[in-house]
């Protein structure tokens, strides 16, 4: 027998907010690509593409790792919001938060927040929500998402709750076609793919520690903090990482991340001189079946160069980087995207 259909909502039913759940993520893709589409169109960009399958195995990673940071607003029996935010190693960073743009401007958005970065529900007259001014017991020490330039009205309720818009991050597409434009390692340092590393390490669980621990304390030193959960999702997306080495003392200077689909980053480099280095080594180490595309922060200049002398192109508008101290990474990081640091 066929489920019911949702009982139609109106207007002045009350809004309900309730912990995601695994059968809530197609739901959330159609809000986020109504979303998306309601301010490009004013825009006169294209439409987004129907496939959401790998959005949706991005709502469920973050519904796995961070459930209680998975919220929904329901009016009725359908879902009309949705917010998600993940806490890695003291950083705490949003990673969607879209209402329907029939359901927008009932301050619907800015309870999605408060529970997102609560994660618990949240009562008016209850105890307060964390923030930057003041963390409570969270242990957050950042507070951080990336967010679209042309939506003046989030970025000023991030803003409010101090975490201040400080740098423009691009999306930078299209084919390599000048290759000699992408540095070859220097004889001081050597690329090594992830699956050498493990293998290096005695293969199987020892291994694969091995190389998280060389990872791990890669973004303690140029994040802030360690996200290896994040990590070994790339890995299962298809994502391929390379880390580079020190040749004299095997010390790690960084890592990078390549996919046949084209998929570069994150990137992250102790010397920011490297960055160009480390996007080469991911380019050559898996070729691309077609046209190539990384989020490249504004700080993080000789990437940027590099990758536009490459033959890549700005792709749409920039996204914002908010953060909540004015010290910040981005010189020697580019994300995973806008939704992962």
């Amino acid at each position: 027998m066929a489920a019911p259909p949702p009982t139609p909502r109106r207007a002045t039913d009350p809004v309900a907010y309730r912990p995601g759940r695994e059968a809530d993520l197609d739901a959330c893709g159609r809000i986020w690509k109504a979303g998306i589409e309601d301010y490009q169109a004013r825009l006169n960009q294209p439409s987004m593409p129907d496939d959401l399958a790998p959005l949706r195995r991005l709502f469920a990673h973050l519904l796995s790792t961070d459930p209680e940071r998975f919220w929904v607003a329901t009016r009725g029996d359908e879902l009309i919001g949705f917010a998600s935010a993940s806490v890695r190693d003291g950083l705490w960073f949003l990673a969607m938060l879209f209402v329907d743009p029939a359901a927008q401007g009932g301050g619907i958005g800015q309870a999605l927040m408060d529970r997102a970065q609560a994660g618990r529900d949240v009562d008016p007259g209850g105890p307060a929500v964390p923030g930057p001014d003041e963390p409570l017991d969270t242990g957050i020490h950042t507070w951080g998402m990336c967010t679209d330039a042309v939506q003046p009205i989030s970025n000023g309720l991030y803003a409010r709750r101090g975490m201040v818009p400080r740098i423009p991050i691009w999306r930078l597409f299209g084919e390599v076609r000048r290759w000699d434009a992408l540095p070859l390692p220097p004889a001081s340092v050597d690329p090594v793919p992830f699956e050498a590393i493990v293998a290096q390490g005695g293969g199987g669980p020892d291994g694969t520690r091995r190389l998280a621990d060389l990872v791990d304390g890669l973004d303690r030193a140029i994040v802030g903090s360690a996200h290896g959960r994040d990590h070994a999702w790339l890995r299962r997306e298809g994502r391929a990482g390379f880390l580079l080495r020190d040749r004299g003392d095997g010390r790690p200077l960084g890592y990078a991340y390549g996919s046949s689909v084209g998929r570069l980053g994150p990137v992250a480099a102790l010397d920011p001189d490297l960055s160009p280095v480390l996007i080469g080594a991911a380019v050559r180490g898996v070729p691309a079946l077609g046209p190539v595309a990384m989020w490249v922060p504004g700080t993080s200049d000789r990437a940027m160069r590099m990758l536009l002398e490459a033959g890549l192109r700005f792709d749409g508008f920039p996204g914002l980087i908010c953060w909540s101290t004015p010290g910040h990474p981005f010189e020697r990081y580019a994300p995973i995207s806008l939704a992962m640091v």
